[in-house]
């Protein structure tokens, strides 16, 4: 294994509501680094009307921060996505390539409002489907209409969505609702993949080891490579998981 990929956070500077600068970006890397990230993917908010990062500013960003990594930083492989904020437009955004789809593939990460009902989310990501994309349903132990009933997570995989859960919520760093969601997902294997969603080199810094630790304690180091390296490597190939 060549190290773990991140496939959602917010490390590129001044993007959007993550990194403010690129000092907090070379910081965040060290982080990561240290942690055993070797790819990243990163995922910039898009919302429509309001953050609209383009390919190419993110392609820019990433030369400039590429420019940066020295011999402090070992080299990290940081990759195009996006951060979607689902609006009944954006699909056809992602159609015209105004949208990056994860690292070129046919994998989206999407997000919802945390009050979003079922229904709306559910009706949302079949929409990707049935333009033939891939969706990754972000950090799904925020949306407190689907925990409400686990069982539609369940019915959500069935229909061919892939669930990420954010590496702090399962070492209850984001509180007890978060981290009892996440041991019942883990519990039932309906986690496909973990990520760090990272905002900054503080409170949201994109730090993995106790995460790790804690999956390969309770569920095993297999499951904790399947969810951290052999899924995301997955996506990067463009395959399903």
């Amino acid at each position: 294994m060549d190290g773990y990929i991140d496939i959602h956070s917010h490390i590129l500077p001044q993007l959007d509501d993550g990194s403010r600068s690129m000092e907090q970006t070379m910081s965040m890397l060290k982080i990561a680094y240290s942690d055993g990230i070797r790819t990243i993917i990163a995922t910039p908010h898009f919302r429509e009307g309001n953050i609209t990062t383009t390919k190419q500013m993110m392609e820019d960003c990433i030369a400039k921060v590429n420019c940066e990594m020295g011999e402090d930083i070992p080299q990290i492989n940081i990759l195009i996505g996006s951060e979607i904020y689902y609006s009944h437009e954006v699909v056809e955004l992602i159609k015209e390539k105004l949208i990056p789809t994860m690292a070129g593939t046919r994998y989206v990460l999407v997000e919802f409002s945390p009050v979003a009902e079922y229904s709306y989310i559910k009706n949302g990501l079949q929409q990707f489907i049935f333009e033939g994309y891939i969706p990754i349903l972000a950090h799904v132990e925020r949306y407190e209409n689907i925990t409400k009933d686990l069982n539609q997570i369940k019915d959500l995989i069935d229909m061919g969505v892939y669930i990420q859960v954010n590496a702090m919520s399962i070492i209850g760093e984001m509180g007890r609702t978060s981290k009892k969601v996440a041991k019942i997902l883990l519990k039932y294997n309906w986690i496909h993949l973990v990520a760090t969603d990272a905002h900054s080199d503080g409170t949201r810094a994109p730090r993995l080891k106790k995460t790790i630790e804690y999956i390969s304690k309770k569920y095993g180091e297999a499951y904790s490579k399947e969810l951290l390296f052999d899924n995301p490597s997955k996506i990067l190939n463009n395959q399903y998981i």
